[in-house]
C-alpha cells in the first residue's frame, strides 16, 4: 500500500511484496515483441520506432554502369537513320603516281543503317486510401522509384543482350549488333573473341581486344571494359601483379594495397574496368522457370511441340575438344515479350571431339513464340530442370537465344556458345567519337492514367529509345568467359 501523505513532496514510496513486484515488473517491461496484436502490459504502451526510409535489397542508380555513361542525344523519329563508314577507300600506298599519270579514283565504304526506337513501359498504381493514411513511407513515391528502377534495369540489360530477332519489342544490344555486323560481312570476325571457357585472369585477351579496336581500318580507342561481378573478382584476385601499375586517369593512380583493379594499361589505351550486375554469370542463366515459375507456367502455350537432337556429325567448325566429349541433354523454352515458357528436354546425346549437333525445334500449336532459349546440361550431367544438383538448383544453363524461323527452327551446336558462361565488352567510349550512344526519343516520364472504376492512382512510366553503335569496328565482345568463382561449370562432372 502507498501512503498518500508521501505525495505532498512530489515523491511516492511504499511497500510491496515480492509477488506484487513481479507482476509490476511484467506490466512495465516493454520487451522486444514485434507482433502488435500480441503486445501486453508495458509493451502495449511502447511507441513503435518506424524507419521513414524504405529499406530494401534492390538495385540502385549506381548499378546502371553502362546506361549512366552513355551520351543520350535526341532521336528525331521512331525510325532513326545514319550512315556508317567502314573504309576511307583505297589501299595502303594506293595514292602513288607518276608526274602525269592517270589518277585512280577511290571512294569510302558506306553503309546505311537504321535503328528503331523501342518502348520501355511499366504501369504502377497505389490505392487512394494508402496515400491518405500515415505510413512508413510515401507509397506513391516508392512505387514511382520502383518503376524507374525497373525501366533502367531493362535498359541496362538490353544494352548488352537485347535481340530484336528473338523478341521484336527488344532493341538490339551490343552482342546482337556486333554479331549481325560480322554475319553481314561489315565487321571483322576478330571483333568477337572466344575465351573458350577460360577466365579473364590475365591480360592477354584484353590486349588482343585493345589491339583489334586500335588497328588499321578500325582506328578506335579502347576506354572501358564491362564485365560480370565474378569476372571483376578474377581481375582483383588473379591478375598478375606485374600488370598492376598506376594509372594517370583514375584517382590515386588506381592502385592501393588491397585495392581492386580499376583499370588495365595497354599500349593502345588505358581501359577502365566496370563490373556490371546485369551482365549475367551462370547463376542468372538457369532456366527461366527456376526463378519465375508462375510466369513460365502461365506461358505454357509458348512451349515448343518438340526438340530433336540429331546424331552428332563431324564438323570442321566444331569447338568440342576431347576433354569436352561426353553425354549432354538439351532443353528449350519458347519466348516472347511475355517471358519464357517451361522447358522441353531432349534425349541424351553423346558428342565426340570435332563433332556438332543439329537441334530441330517444332513450334507450339499456337505459334505465339517469337524466339527460343536453348539450354544445355553440363558434361555427363542429368536432365534435372529444377531441384538440387550439387546445390545448384538446375543442371541446365542458357546457351543461346535464336529467333522463331517458322514451323521448324534449327540450331547447330558447335560449342561456340557455351552454356553458363559470361561475356565481357571492351568499348570505345571516347567523348566526341559517338561510337556508342543511347538515342532517346523520350526521356523517362511519368504519364498519368485515368482511374476507371477503382479508387486508385494509376500511372505509366515510359522510356523510349534504343542503343546505337555507330562504329561497330571500334568495340570487341569477349564471349565464353568462365569466371574462376563460377560454381556450375559446363565441363565439370
Amino acid at each position: 500500500m502507498i501512503d498518500p501523505t508521501l505525495f505532498a513532496s512530489g515523491a511516492a514510496t511504499g511497500m510491496i511484496d515480492l509477488s506484487q513486484l513481479d507482476d509490476l515488473q511484467k506490466a512495465l517491461t516493454a520487451g522486444y515483441g514485434t507482433d502488435v496484436s500480441t503486445l501486453t502490459g508495458g509493451a502495449a504502451l511502447r511507441i513503435q520506432s518506424l524507419d521513414a526510409t524504405m529499406q530494401a535489397t534492390i538495385q540502385q542508380n549506381e548499378d546502371f554502369r553502362l546506361f549512366n555513361r552513355l551520351s543520350k542525344p535526341h532521336a528525331g523519329a521512331t525510325v532513326d537513320e545514319w550512315t556508317e563508314m567502314s573504309n576511307v577507300g583505297g589501299f595502303l600506298g594506293g595514292t602513288t603516281n607518276t608526274e602525269t599519270g592517270v589518277i585512280n579514283p577511290y571512294t569510302g565504304t558506306y553503309n546505311r543503317r537504321v535503328g528503331l526506337v523501342k518502348y520501355l513501359m511499366t504501369q504502377r498504381q497505389v490505392s487512394l486510401v494508402q496515400t491518405l493514411q500515415n505510413a512508413i513511407a510515401d507509397s506513391e513515391a516508392i512505387e514511382y522509384s520502383n518503376g524507374a528502377l525497373q525501366l533502367l534495369t531493362d535498359a541496362e540489360y538490353l544494352c548488352f543482350e537485347g535481340d530484336s530477332t528473338v523478341v521484336p519489342t527488344e532493341f538490339d544490344g551490343i552482342y546482337a549488333q556486333m554479331n549481325g555486323g560480322i554475319n553481314a560481312g561489315l565487321v571483322d570476325p576478330r571483333n568477337i573473341v572466344n575465351a573458350q571457357g577460360t577466365a579473364l585472369s590475365n591480360v592477354a585477351i584484353i590486349n588482343t581486344a585493345a589491339a583489334q579496336i586500335r588497328g588499321y581500318g578500325n582506328f578506335g580507342r579502347p576506354t572501358d571494359i564491362f564485365m560480370s561481378l565474378l569476372t571483376q573478382a578474377d581481375f582483383d584476385t588473379g591478375l598478375d601483379p606485374a600488370f598492376r601499375v598506376p594509372l594517370n586517369n583514375v584517382p590515386n593512380g588506381g592502385l592501393e594495397i588491397g585495392a581492386p583493379v580499376t583499370g588495365i594499361r595497354t599500349s593502345h589505351g588505358n581501359i577502365k574496368t566496370n563490373d556490371d550486375i546485369f551482365i549475367r554469370d551462370e547463376e542468372m542463366k538457369q532456366p527461366f522457370e527456376t526463378s519465375f515459375s508462375t510466369i513460365a507456367n502461365a506461358n505454357i502455350g509458348l512451349q515448343p511441340a518438340s526438340i530433336v537432337a540429331a546424331a552428332p556429325v563431324s564438323n570442321v567448325a566444331s569447338n568440342f575438344t576431347a576433354p569436352q566429349a561426353g553425354n549432354y541433354y538439351y532443353a528449350v523454352s519458347g519466348q516472347n515479350a511475355a517471358g519464357q515458357s517451361t522447358v522441353l528436354v531432349s534425349s541424351q546425346v553423346a558428342i565426340s571431339a570435332g563433332q556438332s549437333v543439329t537441334l530441330t525445334i517444332t513450334r507450339s500449336a499456337g505459334a505465339l513464340e517469337t524466339g527460343y532459349v536453348l539450354y544445355r546440361s553440363r558434361l555427363n550431367g542429368s536432365n534435372v530442370v529444377a531441384g538440387s544438383v550439387a546445390g545448384q538448383g538446375s543442371d541446365f544453363r542458357e546457351m543461346v537465344r535464336i529467333p522463331n524461323a517458322g514451323a521448324t527452327s534449327t540450331y547447330v551446336d558447335t560449342n561456340f556458345d557455351m552454356p553458363g558462361t559470361s561475356k565481357a565488352f571492351v568499348l570505345n567510349m571516347t567523348a566526341g567519337m559517338t561510337a556508342i550512344t543511347w538515342r532517346q526519343l523520350l526521356p523517362m516520364v511519368k504519364f498519368p492514367l485515368y482511374p476507371t472504376n477503382s479508387a486508385v492512382i494509376p500511372w505509366a512510366q515510359l522510356l523510349f529509345g534504343y542503343l546505337r553503335i555507330s562504329k561497330r569496328r571500334q568495340h570487341v565482345v569477349i564471349k565464353n568467359v568462365l569466371p574462376n568463382g563460377a560454381l556450375w561449370r559446363p565441363f565439370n562432372t
